[in-house]
């Protein structure tokens, strides 16, 4: 699986001027090829508390964390649907995903927020990118690049590559512009073999986005 690394750009009232400066500059600099249109819808649902009952009032001295649920749809994965709940990131496919969040609305869970994204997928050499800007509803989130490096399954090897990419583009900067590198799993070793070579999966590139998306 190749390696991703996610930038965002929150709004500043110039979004989508931004948006078009980074397709500008990227096509100046390396003249990619327009592939594909790509899109993104990401769910976020919290836990609805229970009903208090008098005796559960005074024995909880403080109340729980609430626990939230996302899911993703990313176009270019249409037969997966990433689902992130306690930390835990899985797969699923439409059916499952239809049958597990009818039962969750149902009283168990409440729709949060709900945040859409549309744009071009550049592919050049080694790298594959993908531009877009977020929205929820008609609020203009920001502008989001994901980075795609190819030739490498190791994020060792690939964030520093994909790093120093966007820092050719010359993308804007300052305190709220994240990136966003997840931590893949350690390829045959338990939790103890820490120097163990970590390969990447199309699930670190679902929790890339989740933690992204997650309060926008």
């Amino acid at each position: 699986m190749p390696v991703t690394g996610l930038y965002f750009c929150p709004d500043s009232g110039t979004t989508q001027a931004t948006a078009l400066a980074i397709r500008d500059r990227l096509s100046k600099l390396y003249q990619p090829v327009i592939s594909a249109k790509w899109s993104l819808e990401h769910r976020l649902l919290r836990e609805n508390a229970p009903p208090q009952t008098p005796t559960a009032t005074t024995t909880s001295s403080q109340p729980s964390q609430p626990r939230f649920l996302q899911y993703l749809d990313l176009s270019y994965h249409p037969a997966k649907k990433f689902c992130l709940v306690d930390k835990t990131i899985v797969t699923l496919d439409d059916a499952f995903e239809q049958i597990l969040t009818a039962k969750l609305q149902g009283g168990l869970w409440g729709m949060r927020q709900t945040l859409k994204a549309e744009g071009e997928t550049f592919t050049l050499e080694d790298f594959r990118i993908r531009i877009a800007m977020l929205s929820q509803g008609t609020v203009i989130k920001g502008v989001l690049v994901e980075v795609e490096y190819l030739p490498c399954m190791y994020l060792e090897q690939g964030e520093g590559v994909i790093r120093d990419f966007i820092e050719q583009l010359g993308l804007p900067s300052g305190g709220n512009v994240r990136l966003y590198f997840s931590q893949a799993a350690k390829v045959g070793g338990g939790a103890d073999d820490s120097d163990g070579p970590r390969e990447f999966s199309i699930l670190d590139t679902g929790m890339q986005y989740m933690e992204l998306l997650r309060f926008r």
